[in-house]
């Protein structure tokens, strides 16, 4: 795995606990001045999420980062 998206993956979640809550996202992304809408982060999830249970893990996170780039 890319060392650049773990991280990325580690700043998003917050309590580190493997997952990343919307919530948690868009503190992140506030931290970083960037401000996101509830749109957005419906769709971001929408898309990540694979099995839907509200956080995106390491491994969704990996998978839509991919499909991104």
């Amino acid at each position: 795995m890319n060392e650049e998206l773990a991280t990325t993956f580690n700043e998003l979640d917050l309590n580190h606990d493997g997952q990343i809550t919307e919530q948690e996202f868009v503190t992140a992304m506030s931290a970083r001045g960037e401000e996101i809408t509830e749109p957005e982060i419906k769709s971001i999830f929408q898309d990540a999420d694979a099995d839907q249970d509200g956080k995106i893990s390491l491994s969704e996170f990996t998978a839509a980062w991919n499909r991104a780039g």
